[in-house]
C-alpha cells in the first residue's frame, strides 16, 4: 500500500512544512514525555520550581515549532 500527500504550493506552505517535520516534532514530544516521566519517577532535581520545569518543556517545544514555522 502507498499513500501520497499533495500540497498546493505556495498556498499550503505551512501544512507542507508540518508534514515534512512531523518526525522531528514527534521526537521532541517523545523527549518531553521522557523528561516528565523522569521528574515524576526519579525526582529530577535540575528543576527547582514548577516554573523551571515549564520553561524547559517550552524550550523543547519551541525547537520543534520553530522548524515547522520557518
Amino acid at each position: 500500500m502507498k499513500a501520497t500527500i499533495e500540497f498546493q504550493l505556495p498556498e499550503d506552505r505551512h501544512e507542507h512544512l508540518r508534514a515534512i517535520y512531523a518526525t522531528e516534532a514527534w521526537s521532541v514530544l517523545y523527549d518531553i514525555d521522557n523528561t516528565l516521566r523522569n521528574v515524576l519517577k526519579h525526582g529530577d532535581y535540575r528543576y527547582k520550581t514548577v516554573e523551571d520545569l515549564a520553561t524547559a518543556i517550552r524550550e523543547q517545544a519551541r525547537i520543534a515549532l520553530d522548524k515547522i514555522d520557518e
